[in-house]
């Protein structure tokens, strides 16, 4: 049974904001990636505290969540063939 590797990419709130999306997608696409899906969204501080359940007792996990929660963020998933 074949199974694909799948890459979840996350270009975060400065990434989205200095328009840097297009140049992400291109550099994956290039090294022989095919985007299977995109969205932009705003994250939020649940979803947040799901994905970086390792980082919450950290001294930094709240400035982490004012930065990923001040903007959008755009995530796509690829897969190589």
């Amino acid at each position: 049974m074949y199974v694909r590797e799948r890459t979840l990419i996350a270009v975060k709130p400065d990434g989205v904001q200095r328009r840097l999306v297009g140049r992400v997608i291109q550099r994956f696409e290039q090294r022989g990636f095919k985007l299977v899906g995109l969205k932009m969204l705003q994250v939020s501080e649940e979803l947040l505290s799901q994905h970086y359940c390792e980082l919450r007792m950290k001294p930094f996990y709240p400035s982490l969540l004012h930065y990923m929660t001040s903007g959008p963020v755009v995530v796509m998933c690829h897969h190589s063939d």
